[in-house]
């Protein structure tokens, strides 16, 4: 109805994002001795959108609220709406352990494993392929808890 494209829901292009902060949701102060100062953006408060993307809803949750959902909360609530392809898509980073991840986390706040499971939930959620894809792991159980461990080596069966 408002003339809304995709690019409208991204804090990474112009559009719906704050143009006070482009799209970061804080503003940083460059000191000059000392460790740069953080401050939340006055314009969007932290939400990185501008107002009018916010205002729209997807039962009853605007943009910046379902990208503050972890993977699994985001499962749950499209599941129970009519975003079942939505769950569909996110449910393999559920399966690499990954259900905890905030969906509008940044990648540059991800640990070296995770960002390794993020890579593996983006080849298992395209499905099985005609092409055979050939994963070589080297020591991929380490540091994992005993119970991570089963349910990383149930997934890699399937």
């Amino acid at each position: 109805m408002r003339g809304f494209q995709p690019k409208h829901f991204s804090f990474n292009v112009d559009g719906g994002r704050c143009d006070t902060c482009k799209g970061e949701g804080e503003q940083v102060v460059e000191m000059q001795f000392l460790a740069d100062v953080h401050l939340v953006c006055e314009s969007c408060g932290g939400k990185r959108f501008k107002e009018e993307v916010l205002e729209v809803k997807c039962n009853a949750k605007s943009i910046y609220d379902i990208l503050e959902l972890s993977v699994d909360e985001a499962i749950d609530f499209f599941s129970a709406s009519d975003g079942a392809n939505i769950a569909k898509a996110i449910q393999p980073l559920s399966d690499v352990g990954l259900g905890y991840v905030k969906l509008g986390q940044s990648s540059n706040t991800l640990s070296g494993g995770e960002a390794q499971r993020v890579k593996l939930a983006s080849f298992l959620g395209k499905g099985r392929a005609n092409n055979k894809i050939l994963f070589i792991f080297d020591e991929p159980t380490t540091g994992l808890h005993f119970h991570d461990i089963k349910n990383y080596l149930l997934l890699l069966m399937h």
